[in-house]
């Protein structure tokens, strides 16, 4: 087997949130033993319709007991505004962007005792009529713990994989637009914006840009939209950005300038504006003013009121 193309990209350090498998607490006889795993999340390929590309990926053991993993190639999909992959059962996405019959892992099953590192050789195999645009696959590690003494067969608790996401070269349609930009009033900073970013064409996406806010004085602050991949075919993902600081006072502009696309020459724009006033804190000091004005004309006319017998007597 062939090592790792110098030109492979292995994206190690994407979000958490891509991964979308997690390992669980499962039980063994009367207590509870943890399953603590390491693996590469994801793995990003561009090639030509027709071509072969192979590699490495590494899984860890970090628990203290032994793991047994079965492995399987099958689709996955996104569909909600938070980026979490749908591993699908084998054979039911359809071929616009399925990519599990392109993928293969060897081996196909392995054990890891405690701590241990296994090297599994994946491969890829375009075929020539594949469409161009982005097709996605998993590796799945399905985890089994054996049955107790006594006992048959073996208990699947839990899947997690590596995530590939394949571009096939050719004619793409790139097209996505900002369906959500909205800051809501609030009473005190920082200000939570959402934006909402839809994705329209062939192959995922991963904008880039910033959200400026510009204060009633011509001030700015900067907050980075966070990296991460839409799905196509019209799937959308959310981005929550805090701007601003703790204390934020009357009209606030908010711009959204980013950029997408193959060469990262698409242009995404969007503008909101916003208020941010103490409303309760307004209400409280203007109620405090009220009860002090009305407290000295109590005083006044009580202090005229014991004023005028004293008058009165003296007179007599």
């Amino acid at each position: 087997m062939k090592t790792l193309p110098k030109n492979i990209n292995i994206l190690k350090v994407l979000p958490l949130a891509s991964l979308l498998f997690f390992l669980s607490f499962v039980p063994a006889r009367a207590q509870e033993v943890q399953r603590s795993i390491t693996f590469d999340p994801s793995i990003a390929q561009t090639m030509d319709p027709g071509t072969k590309k192979e590699g490495i990926l590494h899984v860890t053991n970090n628990s203290d007991g032994a793991l047994t993993f079965n492995n399987e190639t099958k689709d996955f999909i996104v569909v909600d505004t938070l980026g979490t992959p749908n591993v699908l059962p084998v054979g039911t996405l359809n071929s616009k962007y399925s990519a599990a019959a392109w993928l293969g892992v060897s081996p196909s099953s392995f054990t890891l005792q405690p701590h241990q590192t296994q090297e599994l050789h994946y491969y890829i195999q375009v075929p020539p009529d594949a469409r161009p645009g982005g097709h996605y696959a998993a590796i799945v590690y399905t985890p089994t713990i054996q049955a107790a003494t006594g006992q048959t067969g073996s208990n699947v608790n839990s899947e997690l994989g590596t995530l590939f996401y394949i571009t096939v070269n050719g004619p793409v349609i790139e097209n996505s637009l900002v369906s959500l930009f909205i800051a809501p009033f609030s009473e005190y900073g920082p200000v939570d914006i959402l934006t909402q970013i839809r994705n329209l064409g062939d192959l995922h996406i991963r904008p880039l840009g910033n959200i400026v806010v510009t204060n009633m004085l011509g001030g700015k602050s900067f907050s980075a939209l966070k990296e991460q991949n839409i799905f196509p075919g019209g799937v959308a993902r959310d981005y929550n950005n805090l701007v601003g600081g703790k204390f934020m006072l009357g009209k606030y502009n908010a711009q959204l300038m980013a950029t997408y696309g193959k060469n990262n020459d698409k242009v995404l724009i969007a503008s909101v504006s916003f208020w941010v006033f103490p409303w309760k804190l307004t209400i409280i000091i203007i109620l405090i003013i009220i009860a002090i004005i009305l407290g000295v004309k109590f005083y006044k006319k009580s202090k005229k009121v014991k004023a005028t017998p004293a008058e009165e007597e003296a007179v007599s």
